[in-house]
């Protein structure tokens, strides 16, 4: 973020508002704070995007915000509604990510440590998803997708990354390292027991994600392209 720019101080502004309506306020508040931060995320993707418009993206805020805000009005009456608009949410996501990246051959060893990694995110997801259990009965088929299409972008993140170790994969593992921590404190917070410390915390890592898929998505590949080009050069 370049906070000599009028949409990036914009950003920080309300996303710093928000946080204080998160601490201070109740959280129904957030339903009127939270569509100001995607706005302002959009804004700065119009005016400095260099790629052609990505409706993708925008169409991933716009369901991203509606999720949110029906997590806001309570995930226990809208548990079906989240886990649909979420499920497409990722596959959005999955679908940026593989447009951006160029088919090449993967090395055995890349698949090796995305599954190692991948146990212990797995065992952690499994032991929450066991706590919570008791208010998924009614809603297990849509979970599941839901949790599917989540870990197929957090591990699609990492396999990209380690495939291919270039600016903008970086800033979506980084995204996705955030959605996974903050998926499992949203579980918690609306499923088992309410603490308005999650809620800030959520808040937070929601910023986190707005501005690395931000970079994710303004990335240009020329870029690291001129920036390799001249280091040649000077060689």
């Amino acid at each position: 973020m370049n906070l000599t720019k009028l949409t990036h101080i914009t950003f920080f502004i309300v996303a710093f508002i928000t946080l204080l309506v998160a601490m201070y306020m109740e959280k129904f508040y957030l339903i009127y704070a939270q569509p100001f931060t995607v706005l302002a995320i959009l804004i700065i993707y119009f005016t400095e995007k260099k790629d052609p418009t990505s409706v993708l993206y925008i169409l991933s805020q716009i369901i991203g915000l509606a999720g949110g805000i029906l997590l806001i009005l309570g995930m226990r009456d809208h548990l079906k509604a989240v886990s649909v608009l979420f499920s497409l949410f990722y596959i959005i996501y999955l679908r940026l990510m593989y447009v951006r990246n160029v088919m090449k051959k993967t090395e055995v060893r890349t698949y090796f440590y995305v599954f190692l990694i991948s146990l212990p995110v797995l065992y952690l997801y499994h032991r929450v998803i066991q706590t919570i259990s008791s208010e998924l009965t009614e809603v297990a088929i849509y979970f599941g997708v839901l949790m599917f299409f989540m870990l197929s972008y957090i591990f699609t993140a990492l396999y990209y990354y380690l495939k291919e170790k270039n600016q903008a994969n970086l800033w979506m593992l980084i995204a996705a390292i955030n959605f996974g921590f903050m998926n499992i404190i949203i579980g918690l917070n609306e499923l088992y027991v309410y603490e308005t410390t999650f809620t800030v915390i959520v808040v937070f890592c929601s910023f986190f994600i707005q501005f690395f898929v931000l970079k994710f998505m303004l990335h240009d590949k020329n870029d690291e392209h001129d920036l390799l080009r001249s280091m040649l050069q000077e060689k």
